[in-house]
Parts: structure tokens; C-alpha cells; sequence
């Protein structure tokens, strides 16, 4: 199943159609996790859509940076949701207003296919 979209005037999608593309495939997993399949909505996406032979291990940039790697130049993420701003503002101490509470942001992620050991 193809996951990205391009513009016409871009070969990368944007933010908005990132968020579109990702609305969509959550709305197809919903019932995988309703059902009790897969624990969280993440976990559904990254499984039904983007695991297969080749990319098996997710991590964000700067985890795989930490672990010693470098995502190699031209490797497009993998979008899945991140934690709603109220929580990361929590985790702050700081207050977000009330019309921020429930917004997702994007996290991007890149599998163990588009990554190289960081040469020394």
C-alpha cells in the first residue's frame, strides 16, 4: 500500500499531507486496536503498514544517532502520531491553552533499512 503523496510542485509531501495520510491510515487500524490486536494506535501503523522484510526497527533520528547511527541523505521518515502537546507541556510543567490540549503533532521515524553505522 503506498503511504506518501507528492505535490505537484514537490517531491515531499507537506505537513498537511503528511497529517491527512496518517488520519487515514489511523481510521483503518482503529478496529485492529478496538478489537485489542495491537495495544496503541502507533504500534497498528508501524505493524500493518510499514514493517515488512526490510524495515523492522523504528527509532527517531536522534535515538538512532545515539545508538551510533546516521540516517543516510535522502531517506524519507515514516510518520506515526507523537504524544499531544498537553502532555509534552506536562512533562515541562508548563500550561497550554485550552484549544491546544488535544493536538498531535507528527513524529517522524526512520527504520534500521535507512540507517548506517557513524564511521570515526
Amino acid at each position: 500500500m503506498e503511504t506518501t503523496t507528492a505535490t505537484a510542485t514537490n517531491s515531499k509531501p507537506t505537513n498537511a499531507e503528511r497529517r491527512e495520510q496518517l488520519k487515514q491510515l489511523s481510521e483503518q487500524v482503529k478496529p485492529l486496536v478496538k478489537e485489542g490486536k495491537f495495544e496503541k494506535l502507533n504500534e497498528a501503523i508501524i505493524q500493518t503498514f510499514y514493517r515488512n522484510e526490510n524495515h523492522q526497527e523504528f527509532k527517531t533520528f536522534w535515538q538512532w544517532v545515539g545508538d551510533g547511527f546516521r540516517v543516510r541523505k535522502g531517506e524519507n521518515a515514516f510518520c506515526v502520531w507523537a504524544k499531544p502537546l498537553s502532555e509534552q507541556y506536562k512533562l515541562k510543567g508548563e500550561l497550554l491553552g485550552d484549544d491546544q490540549k488535544d493536538f498531535y503533532p507528527l513524529c517522524y521515524l526512520f527504520s534500521n533499512a535507512q540507517v548506517e553505522p557513524i564511521k570515526k
